[in-house]
């Protein structure tokens, strides 16, 4: 009800509009309407009329941001009343483990860990329950029936332990928390990397983090073409290679990252009331600036790769042990990588 008005694809003066109107009328500050506090929420202050924040309407703002540790600290405690939790269930492990979960997101964690409990006959939640819930809040649930042929198990445990290993040996990166190659939605593995809180709270991302992302997202596709060859190359980086290219393009366009254009932001973002998600870029520049965008997003994605394939190819001996124990485990958590990490001769990646 409250978003602008007379933008968008409707247009006119419809229903919504004018019972904004009215509510706009009625909070004027004229009337003698004393005594009388209104509240609202919304999950999209920025699509908000402007009118309705002016100065004796809605003037006083409280964000309710996601909870930092401290915090989910705190609605874990409370969510965890009246459920019977094993003796090995630490809150403060696992407030440290969901940065960025929202206290419907660790309800609903808590809830998991319950049924999942239930399902396996026990009575009491262990860290083991809690910790699956964990990977289903975040991945989706597991597809155990699935039965993998050994060639794909092969591939897939290739995909996620590159994946790891550059994601382990670059500096300054988020650490590895766990790797799986069991099944889930859409997906034929999963490699999870502990976000940093700090990053996660400021939204500030510097230049080296973003390029070993790039390579950390190319890590997968590399280790199949070393292991098996560029013709046995799969699908399945596809949505890595989104994220790759859209990161080179932010750094380019929008974070001002690049040697060749420098600290310029280039194109201006329009968003669609109604739609409510951007719909189109307005180009502010050249044809001959495109081309310099595209040669400078290639020569990032292409830095990216370099780096990545030198990983691999110089710690090939541990992708291979990694991707064995995968095979025969499917599962390896934060310890049993570091272990194999601190038993062989690493060769970090260079600074980009």
């Amino acid at each position: 009800m409250g978003r602008q008005r007379g933008a968008g694809l409707g247009g006119g003066n419809d229903e919504r509009e004018q019972t904004l109107n009215q509510l706009l009328t009625e909070m004027d500050g004229f009337e003698g309407n004393t005594g009388i506090i209104i509240i609202a929420a919304t999950n999209r202050p920025d699509v908000l009329d402007a009118a309705l924040l002016r100065p004796g309407r809605f003037d006083r703002q409280v964000v309710v941001d996601r909870p930092d540790y401290a915090g989910r600290q705190e609605i874990l405690k409370v969510h965890a009343r009246g459920k019977t939790l094993a003796k090995d269930v630490d809150l403060d492990k696992i407030a440290r483990r969901t940065p960025g979960f929202t206290g419907a997101d660790l309800a609903n964690l808590l809830n998991e860990a319950a049924i999942l409990a239930a399902r396996r006959n026990l009575t009491e939640i262990s860290m083991d329950e809690i910790n699956d819930a964990i990977d289903r809040v975040l991945a989706g649930p597991e597809k155990k029936n699935r039965v993998m042929s050994e060639k794909r198990k092969t591939l897939v445990a290739y995909h996620e332990a590159g994946h790891a290993l550059i994601g382990a040996l670059m500096p300054d990166y988020d650490p590895v928390q766990k790797i799986s190659i069991i099944p889930r939605v859409g997906q034929g593995g999963l490699t999870w990397f502990t976000p940093s809180e700090d990053r996660m709270e400021s939204g500030l991302y510097s230049r080296s983090y973003l390029q070993n992302q790039m390579a950390v997202a190319l890590g997968g596709r590399l280790a199949e073409e070393i292991v098996f060859g560029e013709e046995e190359v799969t699908t399945g980086a596809s949505n890595d290679l989104q994220q790759v290219a859209r990161v080179a393009r932010q750094m380019v366009t929008r974070f001002g990252m690049s040697d060749r254009l420098g600290p310029v932001a280039l194109g201006r973002q329009n968003s669609n009331i109604f739609l409510g998600r951007e719909i189109a870029s307005d180009r502010d520049f050249s044809d001959e600036t495109a081309a310099a965008i595209d040669e400078e997003v290639r020569n990032l994605v292409d830095q990216a790769y370099r780096r990545a394939k030198e990983v691999l190819t110089s710690n090939r001996h541990i992708l291979d042990q990694l991707a064995e124990m995968l095979i025969e485990k499917e599962t390896v958590d934060a310890e049993e990588l570091q272990e194999v990490l601190a038993t062989n001769d690493l060769k970090m990646a260079a600074l980009a």
